[in-house]
C-alpha cells in the first residue's frame, strides 16, 4: 500500500471523512471519487446492512449480558458521512478497530463462556474488516494502520481509544473506558463494557449512514 493511502487511512480513523479532505484509491477506473466498486448489482447495499444489523446483534448481547451493569449509551459526533466513500471508509476503520480490540481483550477474560462469545464477535469483526479492505483494492487482511498481517495484531487500550475518541462526544457517565490484564469475574464486566464502546458507536454509525447511502 502506498504511502498516501496510508496517511489516508489514519486521516479518516483519527478525524472522521469529512476533516480528512482526502480519499483512498477505488481500485476500479469506472469508480468515482465520492463513489466505491460495485461488483454486483445491489452488492454493496447488501452487506452493509448486513453490517448494521450485525452491530445491532452485538450491541443487543453485549447489553443483555451485562444487564443492569451495562454503562449508558455514550453520546457520539462525526458520524454522518458527505458521500458513500467516504462513509466506505471510515466503516473499513472502524471495523479493522473492533477486530484489533476484541483480540486485545480476549486474553483479560476469566469466563469461557464470555471467551467463546467475544470470540466469535471478533471473527465477524474480521469478515467486515475483509470485506471493506477489498472494497479498496486492499489485501483482506490489512489492520486499522495500513499493515498487511499474517497473524492479527491485538490493539491496546489505548490504541482502539485514540481510534474511536474522534467519534465520541461524552460517554454519559458510566464505569471507566477501560479495563484490568488480569482476568477476574468483576473485570469481565469492565472488558464487557468496554467493548459496548465501541459496538454503540458502530451500530450508531451504521444506523445513520445505511438509510442515507442505501435507502431502498
Amino acid at each position: 500500500m502506498n504511502m498516501e493511502a496510508n496517511l489516508s487511512r489514519r486521516a479518516f480513523a483519527l478525524g472522521g471523512a469529512a476533516a480528512a479532505g482526502v480519499a483512498l484509491s477505488a481500485g476500479s477506473a469506472a469508480a468515482a471519487p465520492s463513489g466505491i466498486p460495485n461488483l454486483y448489482p445491489g452488492w454493496n447495499a447488501l452487506q452493509f446492512k448486513s453490517l448494521r444489523d450485525d452491530e445491532a446483534a452485538h450491541v443487543n448481547f453485549l447489553v443483555t449480558a451485562l444487564g443492569a451493569a451495562a454503562r449508558p449509551k455514550p453520546t457520539f459526533k462525526n458520524l454522518l458521512q458527505p458521500n458513500v466513500r467516504a462513509f466506505a471508509t471510515v466503516a473499513m476503520s472502524l471495523e479493522n478497530t473492533g477486530t484489533g480490540a476484541y483480540l486485545g481483550a480476549l486474553p483479560s477474560i476469566f469466563s469461557k463462556l464470555y471467551v467463546a462469545q467475544a470470540g466469535s464477535i471478533a471473527l465477524i469483526e474480521a469478515r467486515h474488516s475483509g470485506y471493506l479492505n477489498a472494497l479498496f483494492n486492499e489485501v483482506t487482511t490489512v489492520d486499522v494502520f495500513g499493515t498487511a498481517q499474517e497473524f492479527e495484531q491485538p490493539l491496546t487500550i489505548n490504541q482502539v481509544l485514540n481510534l474511536a475518541n474522534p467519534f465520541i462526544a461524552s460517554l454519559n457517565g458510566g464505569p471507566p473506558a477501560s479495563f484490568n490484564a488480569t482476568p477476574s469475574r468483576n473485570n469481565d464486566i469492565a472488558i464487557l463494557n468496554f467493548a459496548l464502546i465501541l459496538e454503540y458507536l458502530e451500530n450508531e454509525f451504521y444506523n445513520l449512514n445505511v438509510p442515507v447511502f442505501f435507502p431502498n
